[in-house]
């Protein structure tokens, strides 16, 4: 098994809980949003995670191709950038995600793009 099945077979099934649970319990999501964005040490902790699994990845996997690895390296710098944002600006991170959590239907819409993308992931993941 490649690295690319490897990190899919972790990333897609994760992405597909976190989805699944966006769909089932937004109401939950949005108060753990707000409890999230009330703390600082939250929001730079994460970001430490988020910065150091997107390197993770970009280290074991770094290949633009052309096809559905592409989503793997996406993956990784995506987790970067978010991480490298939490981390050097938590004041921002709170504005920009309090204007998202304004909208009562932002965990539905991404639980509906996070369960077909993990399910995508999973699928290539487990198909070899």
């Amino acid at each position: 098994m490649d690295k690319s099945h490897a990190i899919a077979r972790l990333a897609g099934p994760a992405l597909c809980a976190i989805g699944i649970g966006m769909l089932i319990n937004g109401v939950v999501y949005h108060q753990m949003a707000g409890q999230f964005l009330a703390s600082y040490p939250f929001i730079y902790f994460s970001g430490i995670l988020a910065l150091v699994t997107g390197l993770a990845i970009l280290n074991a996997h770094h290949a633009w191709t052309r096809d559905w690895r592409n989503a793997i390296t996406a993956l990784g710098w995506l987790l970067t950038c978010i991480g490298t944002f939490r981390i050097m600006a938590p004041q921002f991170v709170v504005f920009v995600a309090g204007s998202f959590l304004l909208n009562k239907r932002f965990f539905a819409a991404a639980g509906i793009v996070f369960v077909p993308f993990g399910g995508f992931i999973t699928f290539k993941g487990y198909l070899a």
